[in-house]
């Protein structure tokens, strides 16, 4: 079975238009794990890190806050 990946934010790191971060929701069913992963690409390097959803729940900033908004406020 497919891995579920649900891109809920970006943002750039400059300085190159290229430069950026994503943050996605990824649910693996055959492990059933729900993560956050963050990855990013920088004109010298890029990579991944994969966060349980408790950790990456417990940090702040613009991805924790637009995660928690995407799954909990409905549209207007």
């Amino acid at each position: 079975m497919a891995v579920i990946n649900r891109k809920f934010y970006q943002s750039w790191r400059g300085p190159g238009p290229a430069d950026q971060d994503h943050w996605s929701l990824i649910f693996d069913p055959d492990t059933r794990r729900l993560l956050v992963r963050h990855e990013w690409q920088a004109s010298r390097h890029d990579g991944f890190d994969d966060l349980e959803l408790a950790e990456f729940l417990k940090q702040t900033g613009a991805a924790q806050t637009a995660l928690i908004d995407s799954l909990f406020l409905v549209p207007a």
